[in-house]
């Protein structure tokens, strides 16, 4: 009896205590440009929808591109070197990039997402992708693409910078 009592007792006392589950936003990388230097991860639901723009841009559903896009976005191209700013709607300028192409695939590696972590920061999400592009004369371009998205505070698509190399 004196058994039972000491395991009913130790029994309740295990019972009685809570799991706390602490989340902690560890530093998973380091900037070298601005104030703060500590990156973060960052909002999945970002890069979520990045990949949706991928495949929105590969199904010609600019639409759907301009919902995710700040009134103002910035796009480095990977060729050319110059930096252009569009105002929201641009889809003339999404369906005269495609202008060439039948159509085009896209499909890709990964996706991350980082940020400042501080109130107001931006949220940095990269992806690289291959795209295939099947052009109107039967030719087909092969690419590998590293893209990066900057999400806004509100969270919105604000610049986009690109980069590209030939795929065999």
């Amino acid at each position: 009896t004196m058994k039972k009592i000491i395991l009913l007792i130790v029994f309740t006392a295990f019972m009685s205590c809570e799991t706390k589950t602490l989340e902690v936003n560890t530093q998973v990388g380091k900037s070298f440009y601005g104030d703060q230097n500590e990156l973060f991860a960052g909002n999945m639901d970002y890069a979520k929808t990045t990949i949706d723009v991928l495949k929105a841009y590969a199904d010609g559903n600019f639409d759907l591109i301009m919902e995710n896009m700040a009134d103002t976005v910035r796009f480095f191209p990977d060729k050319g070197g110059e930096l252009v700013t569009l105002v929201n709607p641009f889809n003339d300028f999404l369906a005269s990039m495609q202008e060439p192409y039948d159509s085009l695939t896209r499909g890709a590696y990964n996706v991350t997402s980082i940020t400042a972590g501080l109130e107001g920061s931006s949220t940095i999400i990269s992806v690289p992708f291959t795209e295939i592009r099947y052009l109107k004369d039967g030719s087909v371009e092969k690419e590998r693409v590293f893209e990066r998205f900057i999400f806004n505070p509100e969270g919105k698509i604000a610049r986009v910078n690109k980069w590209t190399a030939e795929l065999d």
